[in-house]
């Protein structure tokens, strides 16, 4: 298998003593076949038993060689089309030498002349020829071609001569015959001339690792060209029976020698060829020379035309070729002559280099002896070069350093190249430093010597050491900041608690006017003044580079929801118009930190509804880019505000800057809201910016790589929307984005949404509706329009008994709704803007299933009502001052209160007293909260565990972990209000007994129960049976997965079991259920063990309680 000028893609793997064992054992086989047929032959030549021997023999030997190619022709490989022809030209010999074997054996060994077997025999040419040709041949030079030409002419001319000589001449001046008998006759002469031309032609100039493939492929075709022409001649000469002779074994041979060609072993090596084996190639073209002057000693030349002819071309040929030969040794003489002087120069030049080196250059043999030392290393190490060429190179090397360099050195002699560090020792016996870089020097394919760079790396060392010297000052330095904002957050936190606290309370008394306005002043002062304290702690802690993400599943519709509901009531006062809405295409649960998310989405947000005089704010998200379980989303936040200029959006993004002076003044703020967006963003791996157009408004977005939750849960309300597909509804907005916002969410809905601005052509597109017979099912009328008002148009609608159809749902910028306005003009039901995508299909459910209104949840003038006493909550405080907002706070919520002043009073007071929950303050005198809650913790058993609620006016990431760290459940940061208060307590706190009069009342949702009865059947049931005998079923499998994930200490599992179950209960209207899985969520988040035992329990009991009767409900309506 040669492969000439490049390495085939297949390499033999069997190179090795091992490999070659089966082709030697098979060698030998094959060799004591031949040896064995051929003495069978020798002893019985031409009877007929021995002619039978020998057709056999020679049909096996090819049936041999046929199978080897073909098999080679399946391998992956440069070479495989040439095996391919070679297995088609063994073929057709194999197929002739069948015909002649039956000729043999049916006929008592008389073969016919010419017959199908001639076909095959001769006919095998054609595809040897192409498989010869098609082997890959090495490139040449345009000179080297035309000696390959002359000395295939050579050797092609020879072997002629010799042909007609011996053979092919006899047989053409024979005669007799038919015409088809004559060319039969001279086809195998010819055939066999070119087969053993083109052989020796091609294999001429083979790689060294092929010359033994090529050599079993060519020597087994030119012994087999060889046979053929003396078969032919000894034919003519009258002999018979020649298949039972000796001449056997050369078809045998010729045949087994080309069966081994594909898998002899290739030998690895260069592929130039040199001395003996050059000369030999050389003199190749002259050996048929040779044998032609040989054969033709016996003819008389001057008699035979072609003999002459061909004599004639052949010595052209010759003496050609030599002309050739000597052209060419003068100008390989001209270029070696160039080449030397390149080369000359190239290492003049390199030894100037070297030579003007700052480092140290060396080389060495394999051994360490010093052969070359550059001028650089006689500055680096103090030795001239007459000095140490000659030595060994260890005399540089300390003696604590020679076991390392002898490492070093044994790589290299493997043929790695080294980098390292270490010292060396200079003439004046002091150390240096050194970079290292240790090559291997080659020579005859083998390592000889090795060549060493030696860098003095003394400026690196001290400069790396400085480097340090600064970190650690850098390190401290950022300890200490941290240290003084934390210190300076307390510090000021503390009398804000007090500030915003009271302030709080003071607005939910009776004031007048003025004392009210004054209140609210010192309220909203508060406020900026806490946000300009989040801002600088929160782009002190990126600097410091001390966030770190919580990666958890999030709801993107809910988060930018929540995000437009935080900001409609400023939107409002602005008469800003204020839109939310995540896009259908965005997946439903993503995986990211929500709360980071969150805070840049408000602080862009928000900063659009600051810069926004009139006119609208739209938060937006999308989707992107879709990936492998990964999606980009885009967050997009437009106005229609101030706008920003080009030149002034280069530094937006940057500290303490906005896009002016005057802006600052005029809006206020601290300018970093922009800069800790930016940061937060790229932390999470996404990009910020902003397009905007001067006068005309922004718009901000940010870009994040957000993986989808593996189990994604769907955004869509767990009920059915059957109800509402295929429903025709009308949308009345004057604002392009509400609209657009609305029909994308109807249409997702599988509803069929109409969208339209002007509200005075309402009435005639809905009558139009009723005559064409497809009435419109519902009309979602915006309250505030500029021709005419929502209110208004309802009342028109309602006025008109053929549009009595038509369902009305009114969106409202306000939360101050006049019920009995609403229900008089006909409207159903009311939203407030932006409008929440899940609030707003409830409303479409309910208005379809004749449910009734259920209003919205009013906000009066003093929200804050006095609950029924709901528990005993100790606070710890040492602040007089926040004694007073945190009693306030507590009592308000319905809780009753006990105050103490230090962690020991504390523990005195809950050994004494059995308290729902305790507010502790961290840092307080005697015993501050970290260690009371420690103490109480060792104290108590496990069941017994009381929820623990820090209070700090930290407001580092630490803070809240030393919190946990310490037994704490749960972490509010000062200055608390009463929201953070609220939801902790009722995260922790659970319905205390006699807490209401009504226990089932509280247990069930009995509104919940009457919207369920609606949906579905009209049988007065609806879907409530089906949902009841449902949860029934699947909530004990719940319980079960709570109690094991629980048992198992899985935060992750108990919160996701305790979630499912909550969303369940919640759907069905077991409230109490749902609170305490609520709780339970609480408390895996916080990897808070206690008390999970007595909630499990109590869950369990009110998981019976409603089931019993939900159950008793279904039952008694039956």
């Amino acid at each position: 298998m040669a492969h000439v000028g490049a390495a085939p893609r297949d390499r033999n793997p069997r190179q090795g003593p091992r490999a070659r064992l089966p082709l030697r054992r098979a060698a030998a086989g094959a060799v004591v076949f031949v040896a064995s047929v051929t003495a069978f032959l020798a002893q019985h030549p031409g009877t007929s038993t021995a002619q039978t021997v020998g057709d056999l023999s020679i049909q096996l030997a090819v049936v041999v060689a046929a199978v080897s190619v073909a098999w080679a022709a399946h391998r992956a490989s440069d070479e495989r089309p040439a095996w391919t022809m070679m297995a088609v030209a063994a073929t057709l010999w194999l197929t002739g030498n069948a015909f002649y074997t039956t000729y043999g054996l049916t006929r008592d060994h008389v073969y016919p002349f010419p017959s199908l077997a001639d076909a095959g025999f001769i006919g095998y040419s054609v595809p040897l020829f192409v498989a010869l040709v098609l082997f890959p041949q090495p490139a040449q030079t345009v000179t080297s071609r035309l000696r390959s030409l002359l000395d295939a002419l050579v050797i092609a001319i020879s072997i002629l001569f010799i042909s007609w000589s011996t053979v092919l001449g006899s047989v053409y001046q024979a005669g007799g015959g038919d015409l088809l008998t004559r060319l039969t006759g001279l086809a195998y002469p010819v055939v066999d001339v070119l087969v053993a031309s083109l052989v020796l032609t091609l294999g001429m100039r083979r790689p060294a690792g092929q010359r033994v493939t090529w050599l079993l492929l060519g020597g087994g075709l030119v012994v087999l060209t060889v046979t053929d022409s003396l078969y032919v001649y000894l034919l003519y000469a009258g002999e018979t029976g020649l298949t039972g002779t000796v001449l056997t074994a050369g078809w045998m041979s010729a045949w087994l020698l080309v069966s081994f060609a594909p898998w002899w072993p290739r030998a690895s090596g260069a592929d130039e060829v040199r001395g003996g084996a050059a000369l030999a190639i050389e003199l190749v073209p002259y050996v048929p020379v040779l044998f032609a002057i040989v054969a033709s000693a016996g003819v008389v030349i001057g008699q035979d035309r072609f003999l002459l002819s061909s004599g004639a071309i052949l010595l052209a040929a010759v003496t050609a070729r030599q002309v050739m030969i000597v052209f060419e040794n003068v100008t390989l003489t001209r270029d070696l002559e160039a080449k030397v002087t390149a080369r000359t120069a190239e290492l003049a030049e390199l030894g100037a280099i070297v030579n003007s080196s700052p480092d140290a250059i060396l080389s060495t043999t394999r051994d360490g002896i010093v052969t070359s030392w550059n001028p650089g290393a006689e500055r680096l190490y103090g030795w001239r070069s007459e000095e140490i060429v000659g030595q060994d190179v260890g005399m540089v090397v300390p003696a604590w350093r020679r076991d390392e360099e002898e490492v070093v050195l044994a790589r290299v002699r493997r043929g790695e190249q080294v980098r390292s560090e270490s010292e060396r020792v200079r003439k004046d016996g002091s150390l240096v430093p050194v970079a290292l870089t240790v090559s291997p020097i080659y020579g005859g394919g083998a390592v000889v010597g090795m060549a060493s760079i030696q860098q003095d790396i003394t400026a690196r060392r001290a400069a790396q050491a400085d480097l340090e010297v600064a970190r650690k000052e850098a390190l401290e330095s950022s300890q200490l900041k941290s240290e003084f904002l934390a210190t300076m957050s307390h510090e000021i936190r503390t009398p804000m608690n007090g500030v915003i606290g009271l302030t709080s309370l003071l607005l939910e008394t009776r004031l007048d006017e003025t004392q009210r306005q004054y209140a609210e002043g010192v309220a909203g002062a508060g406020e900026a003044l806490l946000a300009v304290i989040n801002d600088i702690l929160d782009f002190s802690k990126l600097e410091a580079g001390k966030v770190d993400l919580e990666l958890a599943n999030f709801d993107p519709r809910r988060l930018v929801e929540e995000v437009g509901s935080l900001l409609a009531p400023t939107a409002r006062k602005k008469s800003l118009e204020m839109v939310a809405y995540c896009r259908p295409e965005v997946p439903a649960v993503l995986v990211g930190d929500a709360g980071r998310i969150r805070q840049v989405l408000l602080n862009l947000s928000s900063n659009a509804v600051k810069f926004t005089a009139a006119g609208e704010v739209a938060v937006t998200v999308r989707s992107v880019r879709d990936g492998a379980g990964r999606v980009a989303v885009r967050f997009e936040v437009a106005d229609t505000g101030i706008g920003v200029s080009m030149a002034d959006r280069e530094r937006l993004f940057e500290a303490f800057s906005q896009a002016d002076a005057s802006t600052t003044r005029r809006y206020g703020g601290t300018g970093l809201g922009l800069a800790i967006s930016r940061r937060l963003t790229e932390i999470m791996g996404g990009e910020i910016g902003v397009d905007s157009v001067v006068g005309a408004g922004s718009t901000f977005w940010f870009q994040l790589p957000l993986p989808v939750a593996a189990e994604s849960e769907s955004a869509e309300p767990a009920l059915s929307h059957d109800l509402l597909s295929d429903l025709s509804v009308l949308v009345v907005d004057d604002n392009a984005t509400n609209r657009l916002v609305l029909e994308s969410q109807l249409t997702a809905w599988g509803m069929r949404p109409e969208v339209i601005a002007h509200p005075r052509s309402v009435l005639a597109l809905l009558r139009d509706a009723v005559a064409a017979g497809q009435p419109y099912a519902i009309a979602v009328l915006d309250m505030c329009m500029p021709e005419m008002d929502g209110v208004e148009l309802a009342g028109l609608i309602s006025a008109d008994r053929t549009l009595s159809g038509t369902r009305l749902i009114m969106l409202t910028s306000t939360t101050q709704v006049d019920e009995e306005q609403m229900k008089r003009a006909g409207i159903r039901e009311w939203l407030t803007k932006p409008v929440r995508s899940s609030e707003f299909y409830d409303r479409l459910m309910r208005v379809m299933a004749h449910t009734g209104t259920l209003p919205e949840q009013r906000h009066p003038e003093h929200p804050l009502i006095v609950e029924a006493a709901r528990g005993r909550v100790l606070v710890v405080e040492d602040n007089a001052l926040n004694q007073l907002v945190a009693e306030g706070v507590v009592s308000k919520l319905g809780y009753e209160v006990d105050i103490v002043a230090n962690g020991v009073e504390a523990l005195d007071a809950i050994s004494t007293i059995k308290y729902s929950a305790v507010l502790m303050d961290c840092h307080m005198p005697i015993m501050d909260g970290f260690t009371a809650t420690e103490e109480l913790r060792r104290r108590e058993h496990d069941s017994d565990r009381l929820p623990i609620i820090g209070m700090t006016a930290g407001a580092m990431a630490e803070d809240r972990e030393k919190c946990l760290a310490a037994g704490m459940d749960d972490y509010v940061s000062k200055p608390v209000n009463v929201a953070a208060i609220k939801a902790a307590l009722a995260s922790w706190v659970g319905p205390q007994p006699g807490a209401t009069a009504d226990g089932e009342d509280q247990a069930i949702d009995v509104a919940r129960l009457a919207a369920l009865r609606q949906l579905g059947p009209d049988d007065g049931q609806g879907l409530l049976p089906a949902l009841v005998d449902a949860f029934v079923t699947d909530s004990p499998r719940g319980l079960l997965a709570i109690r094991q994930a629980a048992a198992a200490g899985n935060s992750h599992d108990l919160e996701q079991a305790a979630h499912q179950l909550n969303g369940s209960a919640a759907n069905i209207g077991a409230t109490r259920v749902a609170e305490l899985c609520a709780r339970l969520e609480a408390t895996a988040r916080t990897s808070a063990s206690g008390g999970t035992a007595a909630i499990l329990d109590q869950l369990a009991t009110e998981l019976d309680n409603a089931a019993r009767i939900l159950r008793d409900d279904v039952t008694a309506r039956r």
